[in-house]
């Protein structure tokens, strides 16, 4: 094998693996920042769940007493 195909070989092979280092490189820098928002939102969530839950008591009261009232409605006019 003469030795520029072989410079040329080994240039492209350190090419090619350059490539694949660059992309795994972009894909783990991906992951950290998908990860990252994923935290973020499930910050949001939470805040938002810890916000709402004491409501959850007074809200489910709300509903149980107007479903009672139109009970009561369909039973005197239904």
């Amino acid at each position: 094998m003469s030795k520029e195909l072989e410079k040329a070989l080994e240039a492209w092979v350190a090419s090619r693996k350059e490539g694949h280092e660059q992309f795994i490189r972009l894909f783990e820098q991906w992951g950290n920042d998908f990860n990252k928002q994923l935290q973020e939102i499930e910050k949001l969530n939470n805040g938002f769940l810890q916000s709402v839950q004491g409501n959850l008591h007074y809200v489910e009261q709300w509903f149980a007493k107007k479903e009672k009232e139109f009970a009561e409605l369909f039973r005197l006019f239904g």
